[in-house]
Parts: C-alpha cells; structure tokens; sequence
C-alpha cells in the first residue's frame, strides 16, 4: 500500500472502469476523468494497492472539513477475493482517522450485500439512497441568472471563496469544499455559479463540464451545490437550479447531471417536480450512524461516487 503517482494514474484510471465495468456489465465512466482531476487537488489522498509489482487497486480519500469520504474504491477483477479491497479500505479509513473528521462515509451500490457487509465491518452503516439525477437541457434563460466565480476580480474570488464556506459551516459546522471550488477553478474543469450578494452568497455550486472532467462530453455535473438553511431556502435553491441550467447551456452541454441523498426530502421533492428524473442510485454509509447534514430541510446537491 503507497500513495499514487502521477504515472500511476492511467493504470488506476483503467482499473476503476474494469472493476465497474465487470460488476455492472456496462461502461459508466465514458471520456470522465475522476482519478486525474483528484489526485491533483490539494484536498485529497490517492492511494494504491500492488501486489507482484504492480497496481491491483486503487481508491481516493476526499476531505471537505469534518466530513470526509472515500471512493472510487477499485481493486482489478483479475485479483478479486484476494482481500485488496479490504486493505484498501483498512489504508483508507487511517487517513479519515488522522484528518479527524467528525462525519465519515462513502457510497455505494444499494443491492450489494457483499459490499454493505465489507464496510459495515469498520463501522460504516447504510442510511438512505443518494439518488443521481439529470435533466435535458435547453436554451439560455433571457437574462442572465446568478453570477460565476471565474468572472470574479482575482482580488475578490478569496472573499467569494469564504462566503461559500459561510454557507456550508450554516448546514453543518465545519463542512467546507473550498478545496472542490479551487480544484475546479485551478484545472479549469468548469465553473463555480452563485447566486444572492456578491459579498454575501446565498449559494452556490460547482460544476464540472465536458470530457476530462467527472462530467463527460456533453454534460454539465454538479459535485456540489448548496444553499443557506432557514427562511428562503426553497427560493434560493430554485434560483441556484436555474442559474446552474443556464450555465449548462451556455457550456453547450445537453444534459445537466446531480446527485441528492433523499433524506434530503425536501431538495429530492423539488428536483421531482422540476423534472429531474433518476439514472441510477446507490446507498450511502455513514461513520458514525448519524445523518451529518442529510436532514429533511437541507437543501444541498452531492455525491460520494
């Protein structure tokens, strides 16, 4: 077990789409680059399992503040039930230990026992389905809706940056992406879109768009998109759904795609109703067996693939 390289990355890269690819029968990944795009952010931890000098397996650690998950988790099919995967998980979960973080969690597919039964074996237990949802996308709105980060002053993008960690502390204290705004803005994988104040976000999100991205040609994905709690939160979610649209077309993607754990009730019944509809899903697993800011009134967008 060792961190990975730069050059190990297309090995790790091909094994995640083998070990998918051979337990769902299909290919989900297309021309996304997951791997890539991750190991060169500052916020997470790549690392690698190899067994007769070479890579048998391979996951990421992503810290966001004190929550923190892992995954892809990938071992090469060639070495399944060798127990990689289980010292891929054990190499993991000491990284979330020494990060301290205070909600842990990964996800996974919601019809494997094999796999529930691993996880719950270091304490991770499953709580609701995170749902992934897309839309078609049309037009550009008439006038322009919200603002991007990438349009910003380099003088004020620190205090735009901040402002979004106001908003994720106010759902759950300490939760922080800043590193998933950096990683985008910094690799140019898409952009960030906001809405509210410029010098006081109402929310925000941040998309990647096209292929070498975790999107894929012709898609706009939102790895994360958040509003504040209380009063006016259902507005300003509609407000961020659209502006995160507009910004798809504009990218000239055809699809618009997100994730939303459905604990998430509220934020899941809007999608609904604004005609997202399910591609797949998969269920979360929690360390402890606590909801961290999976509750009904959170309107918040993410996934933990």
């Amino acid at each position: 077990m060792r961190p990975l390289t730069e050059t190990d990355l297309d090995g790790a890269e091909q094994i995640v789409r083998d070990a998918f690819g051979d337990f769902l029968g299909l290919d989900v990944f297309g021309d996304t680059a997951l791997l890539h795009t991750r190991f060169h952010a500052l916020h997470t931890v790549s690392l690698g399992a190899f067994a007769d000098g070479e890579l048998a397996g391979a996951t990421v650690a992503t810290r966001w503040g004190s929550v923190a998950y892992f995954g892809p988790l990938a071992v090469a099919p060639k070495r399944w039930g060798n127990g990689i995967g289980r010292r891929l998980v054990e190499a993991t979960t000491d990284v979330l230990a020494a990060w301290d973080a205070a909600h842990q969690g990964l996800f996974t597919f919601a019809q494997s026992p094999q796999h529930h039964g691993l996880y719950q074996q270091f304490g991770f237990w499953p709580r609701f389905l995170t749902a992934i949802m897309s839309l078609p996308v049309s037009g550009r709105a008439a006038v322009a809706l919200g603002w991007r980060m990438s349009a910003a002053a380099p003088q004020d993008r620190a205090g735009l940056v901040a402002g979004c960690a106001a908003v994720t502390a106010a759902v759950l204290p300490g939760l922080d992406v800043t590193g998933e705004i950096l990683a985008v803005l910094d690799q140019g994988l898409g952009e960030v879109v906001l809405v509210g104040e410029p010098e006081a976000p109402r929310g925000f999100a941040v998309c990647h768009t096209g292929a070498g991205t975790e999107a894929g040609s012709g898609i706009t994905y939102i790895k994360f998109a958040a509003v504040l709690p209380g009063p006016g939160a259902a507005q300003a979610f509609a407000a961020l759904l659209d502006a995160c649209r507009d910004y798809a077309a504009s990218a000239g993607a055809r699809r618009l795609v997100l994730g939303v754990n459905t604990a998430r009730h509220d934020a899941y019944r809007h999608l609904v109703r604004a005609g997202f509809r399910t591609d797949t899903s998969g269920v979360t697993m929690h360390r402890p067996n606590e909801p961290g800011y999976d509750r009904e009134d959170v309107y918040l967008l993410d996934d933990w693939r």
